[in-house]
């Protein structure tokens, strides 16, 4: 790629973080202004600006200091094939799409190869009652559900709620929510705390919570959003892992082989393994890493933005492994993943996009970043150097 299209791509970069200089936004303005196609290419990449908006971590990036940073780690003096998308991926996806859009019509087919519909996944779940029916749930379904005895529930477009229902009694029945592959869902429990379910995540609750704890079950991911009561506290049980809330905002991911993960955003939690011995209390920004087979937890300090970035619509990966991405995206886009090759599955890539893209879309910019092709046939993709 020559510096020219080198330079437009950054200043695209800079006018989307917010750190675009007046006369750096003349000389993009004046590269718009010279054909059509300039312009209808950055207002490809413009329509989807609020990116950076969304998230603050976009809008305090020093580009110098980002620049410098990933041309290390990148090589980017060389004037290889990739180099130039390797940096753009580091942002956002738009700016990938700009930069296929520069190269050749050959070279886009080069990266994905389609030969399916593969859509992004949608709001959609199953109910199952304590008696053992179930319902089918979706977005635009709005339903009057019998729960208990006596006891009504409504779906709305923003999920299920349970808040109507008088809380504290004595009898306990469980409902479970289930969200497939390609599937996401929200529950509003009998407390008013919000759970927003991630695909292929099953969550029991009580249809109501008893006098003195809430307590509830998860497997897969989900988000949780707890009203804090300091006499009855909060209990959300994975595996050999019970987390004791304290009022907070956290996230909850078994996903991971081997793994439970749980990154708090705001709050306080307290885990402990095997509902007994010590408790290990999370601060804000924190991820607690449980280890199946070592039974030990491990505590760090994290940007939250890419644990958490899937319930507001998107993805972000912070050099992360193909393989840990194409485990995310398959179970987003219900779709198997093969690799002609195992080695590809430690290749890296960074990049910030939206989750309601098209698949082929995103991996247009992983691709081109990481120098691999994919083909998409029927429910499956495959990935080759």
């Amino acid at each position: 790629m020559d510096d020219r299209k080198f330079k437009i791509v950054r200043l695209m970069y800079l006018y989307l973080s917010g750190m675009i200089t007046e006369e750096e936004r003349l000389e993009l303005r004046e590269w718009i202004d010279v054909s059509s196609r300039h312009k209808a290419l950055f207002d490809r990449v413009n329509e989807r600006q609020n990116l950076g908006n969304k998230y603050k971590a976009c809008k305090s990036v020093n580009s110098d200091v980002a620049f410098k940073r990933f041309g290390k780690r990148v090589g980017i003096r060389s004037r290889g094939r990739y180099v130039w998308l390797k940096y753009v991926a580091m942002f956002v996806l738009p700016l990938g799409i700009a930069l296929a859009i520069f190269m050749n019509k050959q070279y886009e087919k080069e990266i994905v190869s389609v030969e399916a519909n593969v859509v992004p996944g949608k709001t959609k779940a199953t109910l199952i009652l304590s008696d053992g029916k179930s319902v089918f749930l979706q977005k635009d379904s709005v339903l009057d559900i019998v729960v208990d005895q006596g006891m009504n529930v409504k779906t709305t477009p923003k999920g299920i709620d349970y808040s109507k229902i008088d809380d504290g009694r004595e009898t306990m029945r469980y409902n479970t929510l289930k969200t497939p592959r390609g599937g996401e869902f929200n529950v509003t429990l009998s407390d008013g705390s919000v759970v927003h379910l991630n695909s292929a995540t099953t969550l029991k609750y009580p249809v109501r919570f008893d006098k003195e704890k809430r307590e509830v079950y998860v497997s897969g991911e989900a988000y949780f959003e707890v009203k804090k009561e300091i006499a009855r506290p909060f209990y959300v049980i994975v595996d050999d892992v019970r987390i004791r809330v304290y009022g907070t905002s956290f996230n909850v991911n078994t996903q991971h082989v081997g793994e439970v993960q749980a990154v708090l955003v705001e709050g306080s939690v307290g885990i402990t393994i095997n509902d007994g011995g010590k408790e290990y209390k999370m601060s804000p920004s924190q991820i607690a890493i449980y280890n199946k087979e070592s039974a030990k937890v491990e505590l760090k300090n994290v940007d939250t933005t890419p644990y958490v970035a899937w319930k507001d619509g998107y993805f972000v990966f912070e050099e992360q492994s193909l393989e840990e991405i194409m485990n995310t995206l398959s179970l987003w886009y219900d779709v198997e993943v093969f690799y002609v090759n195992a080695e590809l599955k430690k290749l890296h890539f960074t990049g910030h996009m939206r989750r309601y893209e098209q698949v082929d879309n995103i991996l247009k910019a992983i691709g081109g970043a990481v120098g691999v092709t994919f083909s998409i046939k029927e429910r499956s993709i495959w990935i080759s150097k």
